[in-house]
């Protein structure tokens, strides 16, 4: 009776195993007919997002380490500029994601099945994953966490560094690991509240709120805060004198690229085929 039940589940088990293997390697083969070419780097940066270009506001001392990220930031710079480095970021950041096996615990296949499409937006279409950034088709193993295929734009930048480096202060109870190494010192512009404000609110005087902008080095976050001081008209002039350059914690140049890439992921869609046909 042992013997039997064992082949029974050796065979199961094997026979699990093929259909698996099957339709992982079928459906990428099948993602295109043959006759519509796979989108490139190039097309799927094509439209850069804004959360990219916050980036470089936001995490300047991370953002010049990118490849391409110096041309992107300089005022003025072409939209090419910032197409170049949008696409060398999410390979970067597509690259660093698979090499952490964060694709073990977040899936990317919103299936058309248990109302999935409420939780997790629309089914997409195998066109849309008919691109190199879709090589390999990160489905994922199991759903630890939520799915991914349109996270782009859903949360902040500032969400996505807090949650990268420590899980649980943007989602109590996670099991997400931190990841620090994708994380520097740095130097932050900060403003401490109005002493009026702060008794009116019966806030600590010392309370402060950090400016966006994390830079490498101290110089250039004092330059910075020279800059908004310069900013500042007449009545606010007293801001002046609350404002300070303080520690933080800034994303690397690869944490940018990871953020880079969570915040394209749902973004581009296939255009559509000549005629409307899908």
């Amino acid at each position: 009776m042992m013997d039997r039940l064992t082949t029974v589940l050796g065979v199961g088990g094997i026979g699990c195993f093929a259909v698996a293997f099957l339709l992982s390697g079928a459906y990428p083969y099948a993602i295109t007919d043959g006759r519509e070419p796979e989108a490139g780097w190039d097309e799927i940066a094509k439209d850069v997002s804004p959360d990219f270009k916050d980036m470089a506001v936001r995490f300047p001392g991370g953002f010049a380490g990118l490849e391409g990220g110096p041309d992107a930031a300089k005022a003025g710079a072409p939209e090419d500029a910032w197409r170049a480095a949008y696409a060398k970021a999410i390979r970067r950041g597509r690259d660093i994601y698979i090499a952490e096996a964060c694709w073990h615990c977040h899936s990317q296949y919103v299936r058309p099945v248990a109302n999935e499409d409420i939780r997790f937006g629309k089914v997409r279409s195998s066109r849309d994953d008919n691109n190199v950034a879709q090589r390999p088709v990160l489905w994922g193993t199991r759903r630890v966490g939520p799915d991914l295929t349109h996270e782009g734009g859903l949360r902040s930048n500032d969400w996505h560094a807090a949650h990268l480096l420590d899980p649980q202060s943007t989602s109590p109870g996670s099991v997400m690991p931190r990841y620090e190494w994708y994380f520097a010192d740095g130097w932050q512009v900060a403003r401490r509240v109005d002493p009026a404000v702060a008794a009116r609110e019966r806030l600590d005087p010392a309370t402060a709120r950090a400016v966006s902008g994390v830079y490498a080095s101290e110089d250039e976050a004092k330059a910075e805060m020279a800059r908004i001081a310069a900013s500042l008209p007449d009545e606010r002039s007293s801001e002046k004198t609350r404002m300070s350059v303080v520690r933080a914690k800034g994303p690397t140049p690869d944490g940018v690229a990871v953020l880079a890439y969570l915040q394209w992921l749902g973004t581009w869609e296939a255009p559509p085929k000549e005629g409307g046909a899908e």
